[in-house]
């Protein structure tokens, strides 16, 4: 619906949702978030980039 990355969405809101304010939770909602992170996702230990 946001055309994102449902992956990308999940690791970056769950290691993310830890730190950011209650007040600006809405902002991890796929809309906000894809505005405001989705250039530069919080990756995964587990992520490895392929050049």
């Amino acid at each position: 619906m946001h055309d994102i990355n449902p992956y990308d969405y999940f690791v970056d809101v769950l290691q993310r949702v830890v730190q950011h304010p209650a007040s600006k939770v809405p902002e991890l909602t796929p809309k906000l978030w894809k505005q405001l992170f989705a250039a530069k996702p919080l990756r995964s230990d587990l992520y490895v980039r392929t050049a």
